[in-house]
């Protein structure tokens, strides 16, 4: 496939590219919102039924959650669930890795394709003609350890092939590593926030990071920063809740927590 070098900084005032607001199928948190989730494993270590099922349960901890944060800023938001490949069906050993791939992007819409839909167009056609929902994500779950990750639809993206780019994911790893907890609903939230519009508020290297200790002093319960916490103990913070649609009105100094996006290779 041929890379696909994009620019995701904006030109536009007031304006961001790596804000995902009112781009791809995740638009903002509000209203009615269908979630595929779909379930992955190798041929080594396929999905048992009753580890499909304590997914399923943490999905819907993560909207529960979700719904008791919009209404924090008075929004409402209702989601509708369907599961594939729940009986151990989909087996892959070649999950994407990163999403700085574009399979990443195309991953769960291949996987719902094989379900009898014609094109990435018709899966988001489909919930809007038959769920009375406008809005739809997908949740990749592969029995596999990694670090999760969002494929979230910016507008570079979006511009470059509406057609293609345009069914918004997450990939939820079962853990980071053998040796670290599970992936909780706390995991599943913060990727399905990128998907709005979210920015990480973390660093990987926060011990030289002015970012990242700002936003522990500022918003230490922030989802999107919070480490090692159950997510009944988390928040969204005011940032967030402007990237998704939660607020109206942003602040000028929010625009000072955006994380640094330099040109990217998609390959």
């Amino acid at each position: 496939m041929t890379p696909i070098r994009l620019f995701v900084k904006s030109n536009m005032e007031n304006d961001t590219s790596e804000s995902t607001r009112n781009v791809g199928s995740a638009k903002v948190l509000s209203g009615r919102i269908f979630v595929f989730s779909i379930f992955v494993g190798p041929a080594s270590d396929p999905w048992k039924p009753a580890d499909v099922e304590r997914q399923k349960q943490k999905v819907v901890e993560a909207e529960r959650w979700l719904k008791m944060q919009a209404l924090r800023y008075g929004k409402h938001v209702e989601f509708e669930n369907c599961a594939f490949g729940s009986d151990g069906s989909f087996i892959d050993n070649g999950m994407p890795e990163s999403s700085r791939s574009v399979g990443a992007y195309f991953y769960p819409g291949k996987m719902l394709l094989k379900m009898g839909y014609r094109s990435f167009d018709a899966i988001i056609e489909w919930v809007r003609n038959n769920t009375g929902c406008t809005q739809c994500l997908a949740i990749v779950f592969t029995n596999t350890y990694g670090r999760s990750f969002a494929c979230h639809v910016n507008k570079e993206l979006y511009r470059y092939n509406p057609h293609l780019f345009c069914l918004e994911c997450c990939i939820i790893y079962k853990g980071f590593g053998p040796d670290y907890e599970e992936s909780g609903a706390a995991t599943i939230a913060h990727e399905m926030l990128h998907l709005f519009g979210a920015w990480d508020l973390y660093e990987l290297d926060e011990e030289d990071s002015v970012r990242a200790k700002k936003t522990a002093i500022m918003f230490p319960k922030s989802i999107m920063n919070c480490k090692g916490r159950t997510i009944w103990h988390m928040q969204i913070d005011e940032i967030t809740a402007w990237l998704v649609g939660l607020r109206e009105e942003g602040k000028d100094w929010y625009r000072w927590f955006e994380p640094h996006q330099e040109e990217y290779l998609c390959v």
